[in-house]
């Protein structure tokens, strides 16, 4: 989610902004039911195909479905008491990431106030995700004001040698990758950098990495997230988008289509705005047990609302993911 350094993200010309506006995309899958979703992470309880949504606000949101289109239901937060963090923005968890290990569902979260490198990752687990399961385990690692990095959007991945690996950042010097220890519950190692946009005001954050085949694929977004008005809206391309580049190793490093080291700013376009759907991004992906589909996860702005653009009406966004080619396609659910 944009956490932005205090340069204003409205007037940062990317270098891929040509490409981004140029491209077309499929519709994401309609849904009913849904209700303010950010930086969406799904997953599919094995023992009975349930789906569970988790994002950011609402202390965790929790919404649940037993079919993809919905209709989806909001029954709860991660955290309803807030988190054990000593940090402002202990009773607003941002970007939940939840995924399956050592028979527990671990969730991620962060921790932090609007423009602020006062932030911390913590962890809570759940034997089945449902409301009131979840355990809070407080802080994972933290980051302060005058860090190169900020502690937030975490995204666990665990690489070719078993090991436990967390990706994070926001801005700043944007994305970076920690080892955890064997619980799961600190850290190993010292942060390193995997992604930098050297564009001001180094508008990176959300990253995940999936792996496909032989190669570690890292997604990020890019621009400005939120905080849209229509008759003020940022310079076209420069709202949020999503960004890919893979490694054969999940530290990396990662590196884009044309062969562009995500460090220096490479990336290529996998997501922007495109009909009803404005500044995309807060992603993740799950494979659905049901039709064996990688599927894509996302938030975006509906042109279409009450509110044009306004990222009250923030929704969910999925689309499946056609990986012939060597790299993400998206492709119509």
């Amino acid at each position: 989610m944009h956490r932005a350094n205090g340069f204003s993200v409205f007037f940062c010309l990317l270098a891929f902004t040509l490409v981004a506006i140029a491209a077309t995309f499929p519709d994401p899958l309609p849904l009913t039911g849904s209700a303010f979703v950010h930086d969406p992470s799904l997953v599919q309880r094995a023992s009975d195909g349930k789906y569970y949504l988790f994002s950011t606000h609402n202390k965790g949101g929790i919404f649940t479905a037993t079919n993809l289109a919905g209709p989806w239901t909001s029954v709860g937060s991660i955290l309803p008491s807030d988190s054990s963090i000593n940090l402002p923005g202990r009773d607003d968890i941002w970007a939940p990431d939840v995924s399956f290990h050592n028979g527990q569902y671990y969730a991620y979260y962060a921790v932090s106030t609007f423009g602020s490198q006062n932030s911390a990752i913590g962890l809570a687990t759940s034997s089945s995700m449902d409301p009131g399961t979840w355990t809070d385990h407080g802080q994972v690692f933290a980051s302060t004001t005058g860090n190169a990095y900020n502690a937030i959007d975490p995204n666990l991945v665990i690489d070719e040698h078993g090991q436990a690996v967390l990706t994070f950042g926001s801005f700043w010097s944007d994305i970076y990758q920690i080892d955890l220890a064997s619980n799961l519950q600190s850290v190993s190692s010292s942060p390193v950098q995997v992604s930098f946009n050297s564009t001001s005001p180094q508008p990176e954050e959300g990253a995940f990495v999936w792996k496909h085949g032989s190669f570690y694929y890292l997604f990020f977004s890019s621009g400005t997230c939120c905080g849209f008005v229509a008759n003020n809206l940022p310079p076209a391309g420069n709202e949020y988008k999503v960004f890919v580049g893979r490694s054969s190793s999940a530290h990396g490093p990662f590196l884009d289509k044309s062969g562009r080291d995500l460090r220096q700013t490479g990336g290529t376009l996998v997501l922007a705005s495109h009909g009803n759907v404005y500044a995309p991004g807060g992603q993740s992906i799950f494979t659905d047990s049901k039709s064996g589909k990688d599927i894509f996860v996302y938030h975006y702005v509906p042109v279409n609302s009450p509110q044009p653009y306004s990222d009250t009406y923030a929704s969910l966004g999925l689309n499946a993911i056609d990986w012939s080619s060597g790299w993400p396609v998206l492709t119509s659910l």
